[in-house]
């Protein structure tokens, strides 16, 4: 999907920003209808993170790296239902250990 990705429009974007070792979500919930292409635009406000969505039995979707101070996003088809929790991927230091928010992305059919 990447090689085409200036052709494809995101169904939903959801705008992230992370900051002092905590992810600032758009809402509480994200919520993703199946077949949903959606953008996840990150921005860091101090160091690199990563941005990671896992599934409910810890394997992971996908992840990217987060830098500050330029343009991080990735474009996700959601093909299936399910329930989702993003966790940091990069070391941040110690406390990027308890970057993690479980079940805040949900996609339904």
């Amino acid at each position: 999907m990447d090689l085409n990705r200036a052709d494809i429009k995101a169904d939903k974007t959801f705008d992230i920003t992370v900051a002092d070792h905590k992810f600032i979500l758009p809402s509480e919930k994200m919520i993703i209808n199946t077949n949903d292409k959606v953008m996840f635009n990150v921005t860091s406000k101090d160091l690199t993170y990563g941005f990671g969505l896992f599934r409910e039995d810890n394997t992971m979707m996908f992840q990217m790296q987060v830098l500050p101070g330029h343009n991080n996003d990735i474009l996700w088809h959601f093909e299936s239902p399910g329930v989702y929790t993003i966790r940091s991927t990069e070391y941040s230091g110690p406390k990027g250990i308890g970057m993690i928010e479980k079940n805040v992305v949900e996609v339904i059919d």
